[in-house]
């Protein structure tokens, strides 16, 4: 397995080609994760499938040129990276977060963007279970403390269960469903929301109350960060929002940076106004070695990966080839999150051509 831009199975003049972001290999061309479903492309032997050589922030138009659908991990695609693309068909995104992509530019451009919500599920409520009772029981205070040979000191700071309090989500998408689900384990007395494109019928189903942004800030030990970024949860929460936290709440930021004013999340650690904060995503990332949330020791810092295991990038790879391969067919892959694509004429006319291709090959 190799990262050199060429492909990894024989290519036919009238191949399928795939094109996979180069971090998902790596610094030595080998692949990084053990399954990313790319058997399912070896099946077909009209199907090409090869890494990008170069690792950049945002894609040129180069990268991008030569595919019918890209598979991407974190490289941005923004408006400049489609200039002269024709190809392309499809964007497949790993995870559910689509902000490193200008859905509009892709729209125009007549290019699907689809994601893989159910792949990131449980691994996600899982970290966010992981996080809230790290930050409980003082584990990272406590493994500091061992390690500099402060044995006793390291018993001395109490932890608190999540058991009789109260955890609040922003947002109760899939990922806070399934983390409330396992956290319902610890004997959690109440769970509240803020969403509002939450029914009260689906709330009820959960055993959770929906509330205003305020409410939930007021009321809960644990404020999970569940919601998508978009220009309204952008900076939701800020200075006066972390005003009306208990002080002994904490914070936990699995979904992404820029909902959480950084400045203020830093302001309120610092002035005692919360008791301290577990985050994965940051306004920018990655998160600078000077920022004074590295000498926090009530925070936990991790790298935006968290949530980052086998079996995840087993089911997103294997959701993002499925859908390269419905693309093949000449087919709209599933979980495109820009719709007005699916009947755009610039669309329809490469789902076309690739449904006749398609049909072509398996005739022979």
């Amino acid at each position: 397995m190799t990262a050199s831009g060429e492909t990894q199975n024989a290519e036919p003049s009238d191949s399928f080609r795939v094109s996979l972001s180069a971090d998902f290999c790596e610094a030595d061309g080998s692949l990084a994760f053990p399954d990313i479903g790319l058997s399912l492309f070896d099946q077909n032997p009209s199907v090409t499938y090869s890494f990008l050589s170069e690792y950049l922030p945002e894609y040129p138009p180069a990268q991008l040129a030569n595919c019918d659908v890209l598979i991407s991990l974190k490289p941005r695609v923004t408006a400049q990276s489609l200039v002269g693309v024709d190809r392309l068909c499809a964007i497949g995104r790993c995870g559910v977060g689509y902000d490193n992509v200008d859905l509009n530019a892709c729209t125009e451009h007549g290019i699907a963007v689809y994601i893989t919500p159910t792949a990131v599920v449980r691994p996600v409520a899982e970290s966010i279970l992981l996080l809230i009772l790290a930050l409980s029981h003082r584990l990272m205070d406590k493994d500091r403390l061992v390690r500099q040979g402060r044995w006793a000191e390291s018993t001395q700071p109490l932890g608190r269960e999540p058991r009789d309090r109260v955890v609040g989500t922003v947002g109760l998408g899939n990922i806070a469903c399934e983390a409330i689900r396992l956290l319902r384990a610890l004997d959690v007395r109440s769970f509240l929301a803020f969403d509002p494109f939450a029914t009260e019928a689906r709330a009820a189903e959960l055993g959770v109350k929906l509330v205003t942004l305020d409410e939930l800030l007021a009321q809960s030990d644990y404020v999970l960060v569940n919601c998508p970024l978009t220009p309204e949860t952008r900076g939701l929460i800020g200075p006066e929002q972390f005003s009306k936290m208990k002080p002994d709440a904490v914070l936990i930021n699995t979904a992404r940076g820029p909902i959480v004013n950084e400045s203020a999340l830093i302001n309120a650690l610092q002035q005692g106004r919360i008791a301290g904060a577990a985050l994965d995503v940051f306004e920018k990332e990655p998160l600078s070695p000077d920022s004074p949330l590295a000498s926090m020791n009530n925070v936990i810092l991790t790298s935006h990966s968290i949530a980052w295991t086998e079996e995840l990038f087993r089911d997103m790879g294997r959701m993002d080839c499925e859908g390269a391969l419905a693309v093949y067919r000449g087919e709209a892959p599933q979980h495109v999150v820009n719709p007005k694509v699916l009947d755009h004429p610039k669309f329809l006319e490469k789902l076309a051509r690739r449904r006749a291709l398609a049909t072509s090959q398996e005739s022979r």
